[in-house]
């Protein structure tokens, strides 16, 4: 008896919800502008030597170093993008 009692209470508390979802548009975030500009390459001189070659090993793991850090945070943006 308590258990249809229970059901009845039930039932007419579940008739009460009246929730609506509205979703609102949110336009979507710029990507900063150091993310998207070209990374500078470093030049390369006329006379190279082995010490000026190591340099500019130097140099252009640096400019590739910025590039992967720039796609990473790409993604990492992306990615919230995505889970949103």
């Amino acid at each position: 008896m308590i258990a249809l009692l229970l059901l009845s209470v039930l039932a007419q508390l579940s008739g009460c919800s009246n929730t609506k979802t509205v979703y609102v548009p949110v336009p979507p975030v710029q990507l900063p502008a150091s993310l998207t500009a070209e990374t500078p390459y470093p030049d390369i001189p006329d006379n190279m030597t082995w010490g000026g070659s190591l340099d500019l090993n130097v140099s252009l793991l640096s400019a590739l170093g910025q590039c992967n850090r720039d796609k990473a945070d790409i993604r990492t943006i992306g990615q919230s993008r995505a889970s949103q």
